[in-house]
């Protein structure tokens, strides 16, 4: 069975491509066949590698581009959640995914401020009970200032009905933010550059390990019966925090 894995919140630096990328570098270390694609409005010719161009976006484009890995993530990028969403009900592709033995991820980034729930709500609408869904919170120093917004929301209780895991994305910290305020840096680019990880030194490599750690204890949910490692790397630190909500 194939998986398709989709980051989706049309709220702004909710930490997609961040997530993105760290989902990419845990199946790395476990030498794991996958791709990752951005899905944009609209796509240069130089950059379709790893752009999947909504203009030129069929359901057979999309089923040949998830042919070709076991494991699909596809960040939905920021102002197209609505996009993908009608083309993905009005295509019926729960169904044409299903009959293609391809099983459904939904990551929904979070973040303190409660507009960010929208997305969760209409995500739901869109992938109904065909999918499962991991809510990744992004803590931040507002986030810890009241960790009751997203437990007091109707998300969450939308959350709980459909037995979402949680991740919890620890974060950076003020001596990697002032780094990459001063490089001129966005941490998902660092992310693609491993010259550039090495430069931050150990307190970037103690962050990226945490956030691997969340990755890990939510494998099964998020990957499935397509994770097939052929790399046996070293264990990561046990700082998890994922927990299944049920009702």
């Amino acid at each position: 069975m194939k998986k398709l894995i989709i980051l989706q919140n049309d709220y702004p630096s909710t930490g997609k491509s961040t997530l993105a990328r760290c989902f990419s570098h845990y199946l790395n270390r476990f030498g794991v066949s996958h791709q990752l694609k951005t899905l944009v409005e609209e796509a240069e010719e130089d950059d379709e590698e790893h752009l999947l161009d909504g203009s030129r976006l069929t359901p057979r484009s999309f089923l040949a581009m998830l042919d070709e890995s076991p494991i699909t993530v596809i960040e939905v990028a920021t102002g197209q959640g609505e996009f993908f969403g009608k083309f993905y009900t009005n295509h019926g592709l729960d169904m044409v995914l299903a009959e293609a033995d391809v099983s459904v991820s939904v990551v929904l980034p979070v973040t303190s401020e409660s507009e960010s729930f929208d997305s969760v709500i209409e995500a739901t609408e869109v992938y109904s009970d065909h999918a499962e869904y991991l809510i990744a919170h992004l803590i931040t120093s507002s986030y810890e200032d009241d960790d009751k917004v997203w437990d007091r929301s109707y998300a969450a209780r939308v959350m709980d009905m459909f037995e979402a895991v949680e991740l919890h994305i620890p974060e950076v910290g003020f001596q990697i933010e002032h780094e990459l305020h001063a490089r001129h840096l966005d941490l998902s680019d660092v992310l693609m550059d491993v010259s550039l990880q090495e430069s931050l030194g150990r307190d970037f490599t103690k962050w990226h390990n945490r956030v691997l750690g969340q990755v890990e204890s939510a494998r099964q949910y998020l990957f499935g019966e397509a994770f097939r490692p052929t790399l046996l790397p070293k264990p990561l630190e046990k700082k998890s925090r994922a927990r299944v909500r049920t009702v």
